[in-house]
Parts: structure tokens; sequence; C-alpha cells
């Protein structure tokens, strides 16, 4: 580990516990990550770090933090999923299994559903490592900070219900799509579906609550500038 990489490490300890930044080490060690460069969003159950890789491509690193998570209702979740009925049931675990979990539902969208969002690139414990996506230093914006104009507001609904479709098609539901979860390249009017914590498979009993859920969510944001005749509730 260079000494640049532990100047980095102590900028950021106080966000950092030691298991994350032992796991930060690994993925260096790894060549998964060359450095941090700062944070981009810190909230009670994650920090988005920028971050860049030994080929100067910037990254967006999400660490989830081990003892801030909602832990019943994570294993929860995951006794739900076919995939993680196995795991062992205390907190560490749960919230590594919660990391691959998204990452997994990631690769699904990116990979097989070809769904506009971040490339997946790893999963390590608690932190998930993706492309960032922004301009410079800066990520996109929201789909909620923006005031649309009719037709803008029609391409980037259009194109919302163009990546729905995509994951229906895979057995895969965001199940957390809204305003907030959606960000946009106001240069190419490109839209990108992010944090896929809460996706889930076609074979879990919430499934269809949850698509009904997504689009009552996006038809609520897009009613402000869109007709009734223009909404789309069925896919």
């Amino acid at each position: 580990m260079s000494q640049e990489f532990k100047e980095e490490l102590k900028v950021f300890s106080k966000v950092l516990d030691n298991l994350t930044i032992k796991a930060l080490v690994e993925l260096r060690n790894r060549e998964v990550i060359f450095g941090l460069v700062g944070i981009l969003k810190e909230g009670k159950e994650s920090v988005i770090f920028l971050g860049k890789d030994f080929k100067g491509n910037k990254l967006a690193i999400k660490i989830y933090r081990i003892y801030h998570l909602d832990f019943k209702s994570l294993r929860n979740l995951l006794a739900a999923d076919s995939r993680y009925q196995r795991i062992r049931r205390d907190i560490r675990n749960v919230v590594f299994a919660w990391c691959n979990r998204e990452y997994r539902n990631l690769k699904i969208a990116y990979e097989k559903a070809k769904v506009s969002c971040p490339k997946p690139i790893a999963s390590y414990q608690n932190i998930l490592v993706m492309e960032f996506l922004g301009k410079d230093d800066v990520p996109f914006p929201q789909l909620a900070d923006l005031k649309l104009d009719h037709e803008t507001a029609k391409l980037l609904y259009q194109k919302v219900i163009d990546n729905l479709k995509k994951l229906r098609e895979k057995k895969l539901v965001h199940g957390d799509l809204s305003e907030y979860n959606i960000l946009v390249d106001l240069e190419k009017l490109n839209i990108y579906f992010i944090d896929f914590s809460h996706s889930v498979r076609e074979d879990s009993p919430i499934y269809e609550e949850l698509w009904k859920r997504d689009i009552e969510n996006i038809n609520r944001f897009f009613s402000k500038y869109l007709s009734e005749e223009e909404l789309i509730y069925f896919i």
C-alpha cells in the first residue's frame, strides 16, 4: 500500500471503520481501486466516494455502514431471496450479503437487461465499486432536481419506460424507483437508474407489488409535466 493511499484513508477515517479500511486496502491490493478522491454523498446507511482505478478512470465507491443499517429489515428481505437463504444471520454477514446482492442485481440490469445504469465493477464485503456517472468530479443531477419543459419530460419519461421494460423482460424489478434514483445527463438527455439494493427477481412474493409501486412513483413525478393520456400504467 502506497504512502499516498495511507494518507487518503486517514483523511476519511471519520466515516470509515477499521474493517472497511482493511477491505479498501484489499481492493487496492487487487488493483480494483487506486485511491479515494472525495465524498460524493454521505447518508446514515452508506457513504458514496469518488475514487479512481489504476488507469485513472473515475469510480463510484459505495460503502455500507455496517452498524447503521436496519438489520432486521435486511435479514427479512434476504430471507425472501433464494440466493441468500443460507447465509449466516449475524450483522456483518447480512450487510456483506446485502452489498453483494446489489452488485448481482446491478449486473443483471447492466449486462443482461442492457439497462442504462452504472457498470458494476466489484463487490467486496460492505463495498460496492461502480462506474462513476457524471462530468468532471460532479455526479449527474437527480431527476428530482430538474425543472423540465413538456418535450424534455416526454423524452425522459419514454426512456424511463423503455428501461423498465428491459428490466421486466429479464424478470427483475428495481423496487425503489423514483425521481431520486434516476440520474440525468442533461447534455445527451440520457437517464440512468441507480441504487438496485431493493431489486427483486420474479420469484419474490413482492415482485408485482414493487412493479406497481415503481410505475406509480414515476407517473406521480411526471404527472407534473405530462397529461394523463401520456402516462403508461401497464408494462
